[in-house]
């Protein structure tokens, strides 16, 4: 999962109902999953051949995500469900699977729930429902189902990405990379967690490991980008803005690489410094003209209250 900017990011309270109501809401009516499907997959597969038994869909499904086509999944899926005489657990977390890769969080919730509470120890299950309460920023919803699988320290590793990202936004960063080391014991050299321990660095101010981290990164993967920007971010703050920018810019898109590494200069105080680069970005691109323009303008009024003009012009 991508990190969440500490400054930037607006926390989101949401009440959720974890339990109690998801098999009441699916099993009404003759068709107990119509309230998981697309309709459009149901009429375009409406044709498909007939299969012999439930395992039989669930292959065609598994076949199906392999070869990315997740219509053909989700009809798969659903259709051995329906065959079936009790709902089973572990289709139903594949359909939330398809949905959560859709961006369809309430149908994705809807399915975990449902396989949560036929079989409540389905590992799979709880720990997507957790990472997609964390991606709507319910973090508190996101831990109820996240903990007690890190508390018995075997949990997957995107359970211990996500508890370390709920720690990371409540500051507890000594906390944060324990569980992102975690995650790396169970999924050694995976990016996105490598990413995530060195931003972790970044904000407790431990630049030094945050660049090793991050070099570890992009190592594994060149192309990266947001860990090549929060590389940029940590050699920005130690004075290195020159290769700062550098790794901001590998996509190619300087004149957003001397903006960003302007704000960060005028954070750690370094007007004439942020200056420079807000000029820079204004001259590279007319695109970044007003976002550089008006970030001159808020360092000028800065300067102007610590008695320091500086000129925007």
């Amino acid at each position: 999962m991508n990190k969440i900017n500490k400054a930037g990011c607006a926390v989101l309270l949401m009440t959720l109902g974890l339990s109690g109501c998801a098999t009441t809401n699916q099993q009404t009516g003759s068709d107990p999953y119509a309230a998981l499907g697309s309709g459009g997959s149901s009429v375009e597969y409406s044709t498909a051949f007939p299969v012999a038994s439930p395992e039989e869909a669930y292959r065609n499904g598994a076949a199906a995500l392999r070869a990315r086509d997740p219509d053909r999944a989700l009809f798969e899926y659903l259709r051995g469900l329906r065959m079936e005489r009790t709902p089973k657990a572990d289709p139903l977390y594949r359909v939330g699977i398809i949905h959560h890769g859709r961006g369809n969080h309430d149908l994705a919730e809807k399915a975990y729930l449902w396989a949560l509470e036929i079989d409540g120890s389905h590992v799979g299950a709880r720990t997507a429902l957790g990472v997609a309460l964390l991606e709507q920023q319910a973090f508190d919803a996101a831990e109820q189902q996240l903990q007690p699988l890190v508390s018995r320290g075997s949990a997957p590793w995107q359970a211990y990405n996500a508890m370390g990202v709920i720690a990371d936004m409540r500051g507890e960063y000594t906390l944060a990379q324990s569980h992102y080391e975690k995650a790396l014991e169970a999924s050694p050299g995976t990016p996105l967690v490598l990413n995530n321990l060195g931003y972790s660095r970044y904000l407790a101010g431990d630049w030094e490991e945050a660049r090793r981290a991050l070099r570890r990164a992009v190592g594994v993967n060149p192309g990266y980008e947001l860990a090549w920007r929060n590389l940029g971010l940590v050699y920005a703050r130690g004075g290195d803005f020159e290769t700062a920018v550098e790794a901001v810019a590998r996509n190619g898109d300087r004149a957003k690489a001397y903006n960003d590494i302007g704000y960060i200069s005028m954070l750690e105080g370094r007007y004439n410094d942020a200056m420079g680069f807000f000029e820079e970005a204004m001259r590279l691109s007319p695109a970044y003209y007003v976002t550089a323009s008006q970030n001159a303008q808020n360092l000028d009024s800065l300067m102007r209250r610590n008695g320091n003009k500086l000129s925007i012009n």
